[in-house]
């Protein structure tokens, strides 16, 4: 009679011994499990936003379609190609807000501004953005009309280029918000004849492919 129940007893215990060791092996490995996925998701996220800040450029071909000056009055026409690649193996970056502004010596001296299209860079791929921007200045706006005529002589004239925008980055475990981009393209510097100062001929962008710096300005509150 006494036999039955010291058989269930040990028969349980078994039981609560072999459920005691599995626990111990789950828990660890659940919290080893969260723990690399959490470091994954900060390294790709490391990588990504080091990468992208390098793959702006100005394309070759660039040119300015027009140019004439007379006296402080002058006229010029833009036509100018910025690449943006996309280096990494899994992300999409996605861009919006993009707006680019020609400048002459210095950034406080905008010529012309224009918004631009959102776009997207796929993985290992490259988007091309194409500007034909028209300047029409009827006064010597900050010594402009001057500096033009006198680097004419010359026979190449300097200008920049600015492009900002936000943007995010989207893979299979990170999904960034929006935040600011800037980025520079200067100088840029175009042939010019340099005793015709009312032409329509192309002034051609020198020196060929021009990378551009700068990079991540702050967060944005854009969701």
């Amino acid at each position: 009679m006494t036999s039955f129940p010291t058989s269930t007893t040990h028969k349980c215990t078994t039981m609560s011994l072999d459920s005691h060791s599995g626990d111990s092996f789950f828990c660890p490995f659940v919290v080893f499990t969260i723990v690399f996925g959490y470091l994954m998701i900060l390294l790709i996220r490391f990588i990504d936003t080091t990468y992208y800040r390098r793959i702006f450029r100005v394309e070759t071909g660039g040119s300015l379609n027009s140019l004439t000056i007379n006296y402080n009055q002058f006229t010029i026409q833009f036509n100018i190609s910025v690449s943006v690649y996309n280096p990494t193996d899994f992300s999409r970056v996605y861009y919006d807000a993009v707006s680019m502004e020609v400048f002459y010596r210095g950034e406080g001296l905008v010529l012309n501004k224009t918004s631009l299209p959102s776009f997207t860079t796929n993985r290992k791929s490259a988007s091309v953005i194409q500007m034909t921007l028209p300047v029409n200045r009827f006064e010597d706006f900050g010594g402009v009309a001057t500096g033009i005529s006198r680097s004419h002589k010359d026979g190449k004239v300097k200008f920049g280029l600015v492009l900002k925008a936000l943007f995010k980055i989207k893979n299979y475990v990170y999904h960034s918000g929006w935040s600011s981009l800037k980025i520079v393209c200067h100088p840029l510097s175009f042939a010019v004849s340099p005793n015709d100062y009312n032409t329509t001929t192309r002034g051609i962008l020198l020196e060929g492919e021009k990378f551009c710096g700068g990079g991540l300005i702050g967060d944005s509150i854009k969701h």
